[in-house]
């Protein structure tokens, strides 16, 4: 290489090859330089924190550039004025600077006009602002930090000796402040995104005991009638929802749905499903076919695109034992009794996707003993490592080895296990699983003028 000054315009990369041995031989400060530039562009990508990248950087430059401050300030859009961030000198605090403008002081002045700025003695300078760093500065250069000619920040050094920086340590240092630059906005947006993946998960942990609260846990004043109901959502939110609500003396309304699609827009679409089924109930408390094809023109009136929901809609009367219920698209309810498993096979149109929809209801006689199970398909669905779905087959067997004694609790907790069971550890969940059932018992209480309690 004829020219060692040329050395100092090379455009290095992150992935560069090290600098040549016969290079430290030839000219020694110049590849020393080199040597410097390749370690850093390496070091900076690595590097998101950035406490930790200033330092880091500072540290690198003093092996070839003896400073005796080495400061930091960037940009802030928003006041239209550089801030301190970082410092390394012996007071080992930020210079008192902070919020200088465009063309104010010399790093004000480096940064507005886009360029190095290098002065052998600010005594001499009157654009020099004094700054409380416990150093009596002599010298100083300031390098502004640019990405495509965008302001990030600038690179201050100063010196207790004048004539510190030559035109060798500018090169340097202009090369260097591109990767810094880089560097810096990568750390920005890494911060970024990590203040709003911790906003986002503060919104979706209050959105989570909003969607759990909405959710009741069981109903009281039904006479006969043992009820539990179980949810786990595949995502922080879900879904599926299921309902209780009182539906008359000594009759109690139950609703298990199950929202297309998963996330947040499934939560606020089964919130709104709710509300609404809430609403028809207060105004409406007809039939579970009518309150199907009411809830269906409501949805479908929304028209929130490619939104549909799968319900199942009852009504038990403990007086009578009955089972009232409505099927718009989800599983066919199961029935548990003397030890044999059968399937109510109701079908119809989920919600929300044809206007005037109307609904087929079947009516169950129940008696004590009688164990009747809704569940998601996200239960039959839930899948193993070998893609094989759980499936009615197993369901009827877990509900074939209850005896007349298990809890509805019971019930519903050891459905869920079963389905973890089979699932496996480490797999993630396929779908939202929810269950509601619904036990009958031998209670002859003839008292059927409460409401039910929902709780």
């Amino acid at each position: 290489m004829d020219d060692p000054a040329k050395l100092g315009s090379f455009a290095l990369l992150g992935d560069a090859d090290p600098v040549p041995q016969s290079l430290f031989v030839a000219y020694p400060e110049q590849a020393k330089t080199l040597a410097l530039l390749h370690e850093v562009s390496r070091e900076l990508t690595a590097i998101l924190d950035r406490e930790e990248l200033l330092r880091r950087v500072a540290e690198r430059i003093k092996k070839i550039v003896d400073y005796d401050v080495f400061s930091v300030m960037l940009w802030n859009e928003q006041t239209q004025l550089l801030e301190s961030v970082f410092a390394m000198c012996p007071s080992d605090a930020l210079p008192a600077r902070t919020g200088i403008p465009l063309h104010k002081g010399l790093t004000g002045t480096a940064a507005g006009q886009r360029r190095v700025l290098r002065v052998h003695d600010v005594s001499e300078d009157p654009r020099y602002i004094r700054c409380e760093t416990g150093v009596d500065a002599r010298s100083e250069i300031v390098v502004p930090l640019l990405m495509q000619d965008r302001l990030i920040g600038v690179l201050d050094l100063e010196s207790t000796r004048a004539h510190a920086f030559t035109v060798e340590h500018e090169r340097m240092l202009s090369t260097l402040g591109s990767y810094v630059a880089v560097a810096l906005e990568n750390a920005r947006l890494y911060e970024d995104a990590r203040e709003n993946e911790r906003r986002l998960r503060t919104d979706l942990d209050t959105a989570r005991e909003i969607q759990r609260q909405l959710l009741p846990t069981g109903a009281r004043e039904v006479p006969g009638l043992d009820l539990a109901a179980a949810y786990v959502p595949a995502r922080e939110l879900g879904g599926d929802f299921y309902d209780f609500l009182p539906y008359g003396e000594g009759r109690l309304a139950v609703a298990l749905g199950d929202v297309s699609g998963k996330g947040t827009a499934a939560a606020l679409y089964a919130s709104l499903a709710i509300g609404t089924i809430r609403e028809i109930v207060v105004d409406h408390a007809c039939d579970p076919a009518h309150v199907l094809a009411l809830l269906n023109q409501r949805l479908h009136s929304a028209r929130l695109d490619s939104r549909f929901i799968a319900m199942l809609f009852a009504v038990y009367d403990a007086a009578s034992r009955q089972l009232r219920l409505s099927n718009a698209g989800s599983p066919y309810p199961l029935v548990f009794r003397d030890g044999h498993v059968l399937s109510v096979r109701l079908e119809g149109i989920p919600l929300g996707l044809l206007p005037g929809t109307q609904y087929d209801e079947s009516i169950l006689d129940l008696v004590p003993g009688d164990v009747v199970v809704f569940a998601s398909d996200g239960i039959l669905e839930s899948a193993n490592a070998a893609q094989e779905e759980f499936g009615l087959q197993r369901l009827s067997a877990v509900l074939s080895s209850f005896s007349k004694e298990d809890s509805a609790r019971a019930i519903a907790e050891r459905i869920l296990a079963e389905t973890d069971a089979h699932s496996g550890v480490g797999t993630a969940p396929h779908d939202d699983r929810t269950l509601v059932v619904l036990r009958v018992t031998d209670e002859t209480g003839s008292d059927f003028s409460k409401l039910p309690i929902i709780y």
